[in-house]
């Protein structure tokens, strides 16, 4: 892997890892994920160039994107831990139906870096949703 790791790009890690957790990764401008996705880079400020960057690069298979994601993160501030959950949790409603997954990497994250559900939900009424 050849990204240097920020905040953002953490969330794209996040996102990828979740859009695929059940199996079913769509590109479909139309799918709850992706819209999700689209709306996070809109308010997270995300460009297409660090998208396209991003999805054009060697992220590695799911377990090493994982473990990046996590090592990475853990110099993030608490807040963006707790943003970054927020978004996971989005992803992981968009489509009204929660993978078990899904649900297994979102609280695998999330005791990884030490985040209470409740702190989660509460920021998580804090973004816009489609």
């Amino acid at each position: 892997m050849n990204i240097s790791l920020n905040f953002k790009t953490g969330l794209m890690y996040l996102y990828w890892l979740m859009s695929g957790a059940d199996g079913k990764k769509n590109f479909n401008p139309d799918d709850p994920e992706w819209r999700t996705m689209k709306l996070m880079r809109e308010v997270e400020s995300i460009s297409d160039e660090d998208f396209n960057r991003f999805i054009n690069s060697d992220l590695g298979s799911a377990d090493e994107q994982l473990s990046y994601v996590i090592s990475n993160m853990s110099n993030s501030s608490h807040a963006q831990k707790v943003r970054a959950l927020a978004w996971m949790d989005l992803v992981m409603i968009a489509d009204g139906d929660i993978h078990n997954k899904e649900y297994e990497l979102y609280t695998k994250v999330r005791l990884h870096f030490g985040v209470e559900e409740e702190e989660v939900k509460k920021d998580r009424l804090n973004l816009p949703t489609i």
